[in-house]
């Protein structure tokens, strides 16, 4: 049975480093982000993320694993995060997922998808996942 959790988190850090490949306007660079979450997981994380920006056209992916450090709903341990994502001028698209067999102490055996929203007040989260 799945298991909802909801909050928000704010970024304490955000390190974009300059690109490591850069050609014909497309770039390549590597991004470190910390957050710390609040609500149904409360906790850190930090993010170690690959990106590529398309500069005539605005287009973007990255990808990026994310080691989350804390509680969820009243259970401790930590687990990772495995982002894909794209976006154009008109479109985004991002994926979130657990990586199987991550979780450790209490979420041993976590699974789910992750997602994330920004709006005016900062960014939130949403969490449907299971547990054995």
């Amino acid at each position: 049975m799945s298991e909802y959790a909801a909050g928000t988190f704010v970024v304490d850090l955000w390190d974009a480093q300059d690109p490591y490949d850069e050609h014909e306007g497309v770039a390549l660079g590597r991004t470190v982000i910390r957050k710390t979450f609040s609500g149904a997981l409360v906790g850190t994380s930090e993010v170690q993320m690959t990106r590529v920006v398309a500069g005539a056209s605005g287009s973007a992916a990255y990808v990026a694993f994310e080691k989350v450090h804390g509680t969820l709903d009243g259970r401790k341990g930590s687990f990772v995060l495995h982002h894909t994502a794209t976006a154009t001028k008109t479109a985004q698209e991002a994926v979130i997922t657990v990586v199987p067999d991550t979780g450790t102490d209490e979420l041993t055996g976590l699974t789910g998808t992750f997602d994330i929203a920004k709006n005016a007040d900062g960014y939130t989260y949403t969490f449907s996942y299971t547990l054995p």
